[in-house]
């Protein structure tokens, strides 16, 4: 029998595993140097693990607090809250949504982050985290070195349980999936995740793919998760959720952290 001349021998196998190790070396060597030099941006790996699986709690901003919130939490010039819809049949409205998972990649841990939508005049919706948490020391551009502190996220059954916080501050919640169902987002939720801003005016940018665009998840009735939100953002928000979304499948990302930090004006 005639081997095709298509077909990859061993020793070219090893002649292209060689060859590929070299250039993406001498690729990434490069890439360091222009990172430190300042003229190409840092991009990493961000994995939003499916175990126990990523949840957000969606709620929205009570009607008293829309006005003068961009004034408390200190806003950014050029920014200002933005109404965004979450689900597809959805109308606007202001939320604020705390996302719980699990990561891996440039950071590790469990992590908890509440975060408001914000926008630049005439710009699309934008996600900015206002309170991040983790189980694990982490960088961040707000605090630069975090602490570690309370993110208990897990499934047990039929259950995901969280607890954030310490004793007396901490927001619980208790999921039950039994009568989750297919969901879909909509557009502007995504593409909230283009660019990540923190509350100092750094952004991360993010890029993904049909993980997160098309992703694999479901609504829960908000009538099956139980709430006990003893956090400081309590009083900002009505105490039902207008949407609980568990995602069931890993997320892959990646991530330019801090993007704009040169561009900022000090």
């Amino acid at each position: 029998m005639r081997t095709s001349r298509h077909t990859l021998s061993s020793r070219g196998r090893r002649t292209r595993v060689l060859l590929k190790r070299v250039m993406y070396t001498q690729l990434a060597l490069r890439s360091a140097v222009m990172i430190a030099l300042g003229r190409e941006q840092p991009l990493v790996n961000f994995t939003v693990e499916d175990d126990p699986p990523s949840v957000y709690l969606v709620f929205e901003l009570r009607a008293s607090v829309v006005d003068g919130l961009s004034d408390r939490l200190g806003l950014p010039p050029g920014l200002s809250l933005a109404p965004v819809r979450c689900l597809v049949d959805d109308e606007p409205r202001y939320l604020l949504a705390l996302n719980v998972y699990r990561v891996s990649g440039i950071t590790n841990g469990r992590r908890a982050e509440w975060s408001v939508f914000v926008a630049e005049p005439d710009g699309p919706p934008r996600y900015m985290v206002i309170d991040a948490r983790s189980s694990s020391r982490s960088m961040d551009p707000v605090d630069l070195f975090t602490r570690d502190s309370r993110v208990d996220h897990r499934r047990v059954g039929d259950d995901i349980t969280m607890t954030i916080g310490p004793t007396g501050r901490a927001f619980r919640a208790t999921i039950e999936l039994g009568g989750a169902a297919p969901a879909e987002n909509a557009r502007e939720w995504v593409t909230a995740n283009d660019r990540i801003y923190w509350s100092n005016g750094v952004c991360d940018r993010t890029f993904y793919d049909a993980g997160l665009a098309a992703s694999a998840m479901v609504a829960v009735p908000p009538a099956d998760v139980r709430i006990d939100d003893a956090s400081r953002w309590a009083e900002l928000i009505d105490p039902v959720p207008v949407a609980v979304l568990v995602f069931t499948e890993a997320i892959e990302f990646v991530v330019s952290p801090w993007e704009n930090v040169d561009s900022l004006e000090a």
